[in-house]
């Protein structure tokens, strides 16, 4: 009599402890909610220039980083499923490794010739090493709708937020075949710091190859609105609060892509690849001036057109993706 109780006790606990594996197992597969951390290695191109005050066709200054960044980040997102909304918020901070970076200035010296040509030459050409940080915060809401063998595609309407701090240190002549140290690499020479706000609108297609692996390429454009702040701390003609301010609109390109590998069903590997390309429509330059007592000068604003502005940056990274 008492086996046939052991007997009858684990048939239930087996009965009760398989509907509830399989209640798990349900549950665990219709969960969608994923965190993903990563580090990617980044190079950013950016650049601007001005226009001279008496030739408005050719540049008196222009100045050109290439940075190389370190840029952990998180990411939490619900996973996409077809004919529901999506979301995703993704938070970046990224070092600009010192040495690594160039800062070029070119100087255009625009003189007449005799036959009544204008000239440009290089009167200056510097060249600085940067470090620095940026603040990368992104968000975005989808709707996402099946396709043909298992593929998926999402709608993306989102907002993309950047702060970008770059110091400079030392100059190195460099024009005119020189290469001579005019201040040392160990003194700060200038800060230009720059905000972006760009909306933008993509579209991502989920496109699965086998039961592990999975492509994620996704296109977004932006149209962003820009704010730059330069410090040019050794020119005592310039203002420090700031030296000059720089404001522009325009639009932008982007393009990645996942490299998604299934581990488990709450665990992927993913390798990204990322590029995008802003470039100004149209954008203006304010030069702060202090007084010239020498010259008996007030203070004043010296304001014109932005020749040129755009940020080229590209990333790989890499990254675990948990679901719960």
């Amino acid at each position: 009599m008492t086996m046939k109780k052991n007997l009858l006790f684990l048939i239930v606990l087996l009965t009760v402890n398989t509907t509830f594996a399989d209640s798990y197992s349900k549950e665990e597969k219709t969960t969608n909610f994923i965190v993903t951390p990563s580090v990617a290695y980044r190079y950013d191109v950016f650049k601007w220039s001005v226009p001279d005050n008496e030739f408005l066709n050719k540049k008196i200054s222009e100045l050109t980083w290439k940075n190389y960044v370190i840029q952990p980040g998180i990411k939490i997102e619900l996973e996409p499923q077809s004919n529901e909304v999506t979301f995703l918020v993704q938070g970046k901070y990224g070092y600009i490794l010192k040495n690594s970076s160039e800062s070029w200035d070119f100087d255009w010296h625009n003189h007449k010739q005799k036959s009544g040509n204008i000239k440009s030459e290089v009167k200056s050409k510097t060249k600085s090493s940067v470090k620095g940080n940026i603040l990368d915060l992104s968000g975005a809401v989808g709707y996402s709708f099946d396709l043909p063998k298992n593929n998926l595609l999402t709608f993306y309407v989102g907002y993309d937020y950047s702060d970008y701090k770059n110091k400079n240190y030392g100059a190195r002549q460099l024009a005119y075949n020189q290469n001579k140290i005019e201040i040392p690499f160990n003194q700060l020479f200038q800060k230009y710091n720059f905000k972006t706000k760009a909306p933008w609108v993509g579209l991502s297609v989920n496109i699965p190859l086998n039961d592990k692996f999975l492509v994620k390429p996704t296109i977004k454009y932006y149209s962003f609105k820009y704010i730059g702040k330069g410090y040019w701390v050794l020119r005592d003609d310039l203002k420090q609060n700031p030296s000059f301010k720089h404001t522009a609109k325009g639009t932008g390109l982007g393009v990645d892509v996942d490299f998604l590998y299934k581990y488990s069903d709450s665990l992927d590997f993913n390798i990204n690849l990322e590029t995008k390309n802003f470039k100004m429509r149209k954008g203006h330059a304010q030069d702060f001036l202090t007084t010239d007592p020498e010259f008996n000068e007030p203070e004043k604003i010296i304001t014109r057109k932005l020749f040129n502005l755009k940020l080229i940056s590209s990333s790989i990274s890499g990254g675990i993706i948990y679901k719960f």
